[in-house]
């Protein structure tokens, strides 16, 4: 009955990222551009940071989207927070690998072989570590380091994306050897007001909406409140959906806003 009463198809503010989301604002599309031109050209190491609910997983998950599945092998790292050898075993069962047990050398050793096959057949091999900033444990973040010196004719067998928020930079800072292998890397801002609007459009366009579901002056409140962080805005629409719905209201203004805003600060 919900989607229903407003003409939408599916829900438009989920939080759960995909490629399907991905709005290119010009900090998203900056950040994209860059990811992929690290991964394109083996550049060793790319770093993304920003607050929580900026946008990195859902830009990464439409980069991966944009890879070739026939060049590109594409691991995913969602909790990092391992021992190194934990670490390293984890990245092999992301191979595919069903037996993980043994020494480290015989991990690390299991490891370059996956690369260098994929080097074989012509597939780069992308690990993007997601929370990046969760690593308390150094000698984890020095594997990953150790990782880039798996190379084949001058050229790294894997690159790596970090992902986190900004006390990754921090972290970073004090690991010199992995800091110079940075060949780029981004902070990802909020949306200004402008692309807020457009955002939301966007969300509900996509959802199946025919028409707009916000007066521009609820979308001023809820930037007010939201700063622009997509998570935000994904929560205070979804919450003022609701209670419009319940109301039935024909659009949502600002009182729904507001009120969508107290019933989440509950």
């Amino acid at each position: 009955m919900f989607l229903q009463y407003w003409g939408l198809q599916h829900p438009p503010f989920n939080n759960v990222p995909s490629e399907t989301s991905f709005f290119r604002s010009p900090q998203h599309e900056e950040a994209f551009s860059r990811l992929k031109y690290v991964i394109e050209y083996r550049k060793g190491v790319a770093l993304l940071t920003g607050e929580v609910g900026c946008g990195k997983t859902t830009v990464t998950k439409a980069l991966q989207k944009s890879l070739n599945r026939d060049k590109y092998q594409f691991l995913l790292m969602a909790n990092p927070a391992m021992a190194p050898l934990d670490f390293i075993k984890a990245v092999l069962i992301n191979f595919g690998e069903q037996t993980i047990s043994g020494t480290k050398p015989f991990l690390l050793a299991r490891l370059q072989e996956r690369l260098n096959h994929n080097a074989s057949r012509g597939i780069s091999t992308v690990l993007t570590v997601d929370e990046a900033h969760v690593i308390k444990n150094q000698e984890t973040m020095d594997e990953l380091r150790m990782f880039l010196n798996i190379q084949c004719n001058e050229q790294f067998l894997i690159t790596l994306i970090l992902l986190g928020q900004p006390p990754l930079l921090k972290r970073i800072d004090g690991l010199q050897p992995l800091k110079e292998r940075i060949s780029v890397k981004f902070k990802l801002t909020p949306l200004d007001e402008k692309n807020t609007l457009r955002y939301i459009m966007y969300r509900l366009k996509n959802a199946g909406a025919e028409r707009g579901l916000f007066t521009s002056e609820a979308i001023a409140v809820l930037y007010e409140y939201s700063d622009g962080i997509p998570l935000r805005i994904n929560n205070v629409c979804d919450r003022s959906l609701l209670i419009g719905f319940m109301r039935k209201a024909q659009q949502i203004d600002t009182r729904i806003v507001t009120d969508a805003i107290e019933d989440l600060q509950q």
